[in-house]
């Protein structure tokens, strides 16, 4: 499952060292917690009971500890996975009916991305989806808590215009004042704007960072990826070798590539192209998230990868999944 808190926390922090992954709505660092500021007296406390909340509350935060490498953070998230599980079950067995096993279920639903990276059980998108579901209706959760459940199902059917409208549309009446309730109203946005890309060609002119001029009303004939990315973008670099593949694969037969960067340092995006091996255009003007491209087309998050048939019109805004298949589809039309 994707992450959509919007605070730079322990357990988020951990979590890039597991996965790899940059968020793409880092644009505002949230400020750093004043209890947390060096030199503040620590004070003794007896350890809290099994069973009780006390014992697995703090444990909601994350893991203590910070890592410094993957392989420490691999480490300090097995046990902490570990120690929670056990906090987790002791809680719920002493008290099977407290409202406040809800809030363990949410969190059990964000640490499944750092179960899936240490293949420590981690759960099936079917039940996630069904956990959450459960979370976001039941009558005894606390509202913060079915709100935020709410959230990330709006979310992950971002995919599916007509769910996200239909679920987006729900949550917005039963959760008005939710903080997240942003990325929906802009995700809304971005859907509308990728509806009206797919009425009519979609021109795209500039001059790449190789020197060549790139149009691409001139492309006409030919399938098209576009690209956004960044070197950054911890997702987008673990797309590369999918997309290399595909463009080996199929470029003699008319499979071109534009990529639409969000860097800053043109330094680091040639060096990664030329490492990587990656020889189609790149945009580059430096202005990270307010990248031409990217407001122009609405983009809030990366990667984002729109597939342009023969005729120029933009066919599939979400062409990550089986690419190649898709390629080798509107190729053969």
């Amino acid at each position: 499952m994707r992450k959509f808190t919007m605070r730079i926390t322990p357990i988020l922090l951990t979590l890039q060292f597991l996965t790899g992954l940059v968020f793409a709505d880092e644009k505002k660092k949230a400020p750093q917690d004043a209890s947390k500021a060096a030199g503040e007296e620590k004070s003794e406390t007896p350890a809290p009971a099994e069973g009780s909340w006390e014992a697995v509350e703090s444990m909601l935060k994350g893991p203590k500890k910070q890592p410094k490498s993957r392989a420490e953070a691999e480490d300090i998230y097995a046990e902490y996975l570990s120690e929670f599980d056990k906090a987790a079950a002791a809680f719920t067995k002493a008290n099977p009916n407290d409202a406040r096993r809800w809030k363990l279920a949410l969190h059990e639903v964000q640490l499944n991305s750092a179960r899936s990276a240490l293949k420590i059980d981690p759960k099936s998108e079917e039940d996630i989806k069904k956990l959450l579901t459960d979370i976001a209706g039941a009558d005894d959760a606390d509202k913060e808590t079915k709100g935020q459940a709410s959230f990330i199902l709006v979310m992950e059917s971002k995919d599916n215009a007509g769910e996200f409208a239909r679920l987006a549309e729900a949550h917005m009446k039963a959760h008005p004042d939710l903080q997240m309730n942003k990325a929906i109203e802009q995700q809304m946005k971005t859907l509308e704007s990728e509806k009206a890309l797919k009425e009519k060609p979609i021109e795209m002119t500039f001059k790449a960072t190789n020197g060549t001029e790139v149009d691409l009303s001139k492309m006409r004939g030919k399938v098209v990826l576009i690209d956004f990315w960044a070197t950054w973008c911890g997702p987008c670099v673990a797309e590369i070798p999918n997309v290399l593949k595909t463009y080996n694969a199929l470029h003699d037969k008319g499979f071109e590539i534009i990529g639409i960067s969000f860097d800053q340092d043109k330094k680091k995006l040639d060096t990664m192209t030329k490492q990587k091996e990656m020889p189609w255009p790149q945009y580059f003007d430096g202005e990270g998230w307010k990248n031409k491209f990217g407001t122009q087309y609405g983009i809030d998050s990366i990667p984002r990868m729109w597939l342009v048939d023969k005729k120029g019109m933009v066919v599939d805004t979400n062409a990550r999944q089986d690419l190649e298949k898709k390629v080798e589809k509107l190729l053969a039309e």
